[in-house]
């Protein structure tokens, strides 16, 4: 039986249960390890029994799904706010890079390892890594269009090799504070954005051919 979930897993959307549930989940996977870590220690650490945890998620599959799912519908809500009455792309991707980073706990990098090196072998999870992905990739592309036509950004910017850049600097920062307690993620950003800055100037189409 597939789990009782709303059709989006936004905050907003979700009922109290599923949070807490998925808030446990996060603390005991990060804490023990994806494939250690039992639906009892979950239902212990939600505070509620094991068969009143098995209503909302059938399996740790399935908590995962929800994780992953949230997490998309979140990024999705943030990414789609980008827009240039708010002021400079640059400094909204910025913001949200900052956000979701660097101000998020670091036992969610954490998590994030666990589950790109299950999509290695579980094409489930693999699937929904390609997802959050995607939606990232959606509402940046669409982001760094409408700011190369209004001029912010250059009109010959190479728009696929900037979002690929961006992405694995992005998937290296996670991966660098999932790996190493001690660090510094506030110093690594200033780097992380500043790189981002130059390579949008950068990282230029070649000149298109001169008419005869």
């Amino acid at each position: 039986m597939p789990p009782v979930l709303p059709a989006t897993l936004s905050d907003s959307a979700l009922s109290e249960r599923h949070i807490r549930i998925l808030d446990a989940a996060e603390r005991v996977f990060a804490r023990a390890g994806f494939h250690a870590a039992t639906m009892q220690d979950v239902a212990a650490e939600a505070g509620m029994s094991p068969g009143n945890l098995y209503r909302y998620f059938n399996s740790k599959d399935a908590i995962i799904a929800g994780m992953s799912e949230r997490d998309r519908s979140l990024i999705a809500e943030d990414f789609g706010s980008l827009c240039p009455a708010n002021g400079s792309l640059l400094d909204q991707l910025e913001e949200l890079g900052r956000k979701h980073l660097v101000r998020q706990p670091r036992e969610k990098a954490v998590i994030a390892l666990q589950i790109w090196a299950e999509a290695a072998r579980n094409p489930e999870m693999a699937r929904m890594c390609a997802d959050i992905e995607g939606t990232v990739i959606e509402g940046l592309a669409t982001a760094i269009g409408e700011a190369k036509r209004n001029g912010e950004l250059p009109p010959r910017l190479d728009e696929h090799r900037f979002l690929l850049a961006i992405s694995m600097m992005a998937d290296g920062f996670f991966c660098r504070r999932a790996m190493d307690p001690t660090f510094d993620e506030a110093v690594a950003a200033d780097t992380l954005f500043a790189g981002m800055r130059q390579l949008a100037q950068s990282m230029l189409l070649p000149d298109p051919d001169p008419k005869p």
